[in-house]
């Protein structure tokens, strides 16, 4: 758990490795002085965010709501959205691949809890988020939060349990999905040996989202990780990414963040922003 990056003095991601390799993408920590409204917006992204949020005292952080009830899930997003943060918070984030979702959270149905910010006490027994919440307020500073949040969350990954077959299923064909979304979806039911209408009933239960619109989350963040990696045209990004042309990809990058692609790998550079780019490989989360 060594190898904390510095990205100033608010901001800390820690490089995800070992154990959590396969169910988390990005680790990080932020810790917000000013009060707010601090306007922000969020991009769809293939990962499902984890996040415990607490509020930052005079010299000390305490818990914003009851105990173990500061600690929440948000699903794959329809879109971008754009809200005002309270401020004054310490926040910590790891982002789940979609099997992580499954083996984190004990192979827990998605269908029916809300797509943004999902109590995790309401999946959970409460004394898991309470331990949790309790051991991040006693650490004394940000990078020993964020080492709490790693420490836990790779207890819980290695932990033998028993996890539901069709949830595994479902979160390997969206690895799959991630990993190549232009992959035919009849291609991918194939391989785990359902049918098209299966795989779109497991998707729903379990990563709370479609294997088309996952595809088109997934192919999004590949145009901002070729943007921010190669500096390649945007017609080039376009074919390479898998879309019919670049006016089909301007079409996918509008309807899912309002923006158009040049807006999009070009997003306004803040702390944050700069450090999820940074730990998902050149990835958009935070405009």
């Amino acid at each position: 758990m060594d190898g904390l990056i510095d990205t100033g003095t608010k901001v800390r991601a820690l490089p995800v490795s070992g154990a959590l390799r396969p169910y988390v993408r990005a680790l990080m920590a932020t810790e917000i002085a000013c009060s707010g409204p601090l306007p922000m917006a969020v991009a769809p992204h293939e990962s499902i965010m984890l996040s415990v949020n607490l509020g930052r005292a005079a010299d000390s952080i305490e818990q914003k709501g009851a105990h173990g009830h500061n600690t929440s899930l948000t699903g794959i997003r329809e879109w971008t959205g754009a809200f005002n943060g309270a401020g004054n918070c310490v926040t910590l984030f790891a982002l789940l691949t979609p099997l992580g979702v499954v083996q984190l959270l004990d192979s827990q149905p998605l269908d029916r809890v809300p797509r943004i910010r999902a109590p995790v006490a309401g999946l959970l027994d409460q004394r898991v988020t309470r331990r949790l919440e309790s051991g991040i307020a006693l650490a004394p500073t940000l990078e020993a939060r964020l080492l709490t949040f790693a420490s836990w969350l790779e207890e819980r990954a290695t932990a033998a349990r028993k996890l539901d077959r069709t949830a595994l299923r479902a979160g390997r064909a969206a690895m799959r999905l991630c990993q190549q979304p232009r992959l035919p979806i009849e291609t991918l039911a194939d391989e785990q040996a359902v049918s098209r209408r299966q795989l779109e009933r497991d998707f729903g239960r379990w990563i709370g989202t479609s294997p088309r619109h996952l595809a088109q989350v997934a192919r999004l963040q590949a145009v901002s990780r070729r943007a921010q990696a190669h500096g390649a045209s945007l017609a080039d990004i376009a074919a390479d990414v898998g879309f019919a042309d670049q006016s089909h990809m301007s079409r996918v990058v509008r309807q899912l963040t309002g923006l158009t692609p040049q807006r999009f790998v070009r997003a306004r550079q803040s702390p944050l922003a700069q450090t999820f780019r940074q730990a998902t490989g050149g990835g958009t989360v935070y405009l």
